[in-house]
């Protein structure tokens, strides 16, 4: 089983030697059958590996959004991720894998320039300093596997740094596991007002701008597509959409603030 259909879409994005490839996204988008999931990560590995040798690297999203809700430990050689996708605990458990510091929106990459783009940094999830903000500091690309409504993760980054009046920084102290020891690691993550009022449309408006705005090449793939673009590209078509309108997340756009605590 060598997905020579995948190969081919692989060869046809312009990745080089040192880019950065940070791939999201779910592959059961595909209607691939059990056997040929662990196939597919492998192969998907191969293909982009081989084009960014020697000195690029592969990152994917790996977060733990659920240890809020729960007593558990962060550890970043154990912790599963939590709905991020089979691919990015593919590449979370490979033995050269490495993995950022966020306790709650951690990623996970492989390359020869991943410990400089994990180290240093900030408190933030979302924030300057954050891995959202650093990966535009390399050649990235961004591959989407399945529509890209639910691995846009840059999103959070635009949002944070344009401003929309939905969202804000929460405090939180997640007990970590770091040189044998346990520690409460304070942490930054930007989350949603609590409010009945504060609905999204699972970002589809978003989307159908960043698609008219050919952000990106789609490339069909068995019952699904892949959705590949430059990353910086992404961000400045997002931070354009959010410009012009704050609030086009929420599906009542037209909402405002003062009334998304109102029964």
């Amino acid at each position: 089983m060598e997905f020579s259909d995948l190969k081919k879409i692989i060869n046809k994005i312009n990745l080089k030697n040192s880019d950065t490839a940070y791939i999201a996204g779910n592959i059961f988008n595909f209607g691939l059958d059990v056997t040929e999931v662990s196939k597919f990560n492998e192969h998907l590995y191969k293909y982009v590996k081989k084009k960014i040798e020697p000195s690029g690297n592969i990152v994917v999203p790996t977060a733990t959004l659920n240890l809020i809700y729960t007593n558990e430990i962060y550890d970043k050689r154990k912790t599963k991720s939590y709905m991020m996708g089979v691919f990015s605990e593919y590449i979370r458990n490979l033995k050269h894998s490495h993995r950022s510091d966020h306790p709650l929106w951690s990623f996970s990459g492989i390359g020869k320039n991943v410990k400089k783009i994990f180290n240093n940094t900030s408190m933030s999830a979302y924030g300057e300093g954050s891995i959202f903000h650093k990966l535009l500091d390399e050649n990235t690309y961004f591959i989407s596997l399945g529509k890209p409504n639910t691995s846009i993760g840059m999103i959070h980054y635009v949002e944070q740094i344009i401003g929309v009046p939905y969202r804000y920084n929460k405090e939180f102290l997640i007990k970590v596991k770091k040189n044998n020891k346990i520690i409460n690691q304070y942490t930054l993550l930007g989350v949603r007002f609590k409010s009945k009022n504060i609905i999204g449309d699972e970002n589809k408006k978003i989307i159908s701008k960043l698609i008219n705005m050919n952000t990106f090449r789609i490339y069909k793939f068995r019952k699904g597509n892949i959705y590949v673009c430059k990353y910086k590209t992404i961000v400045e078509n997002l931070k354009l959409i959010f410009l012009k309108n704050p609030k086009i997340w929420l599906k009542n756009n037209k909402i405002n603030q003062k009334k998304y605590f109102k029964n």
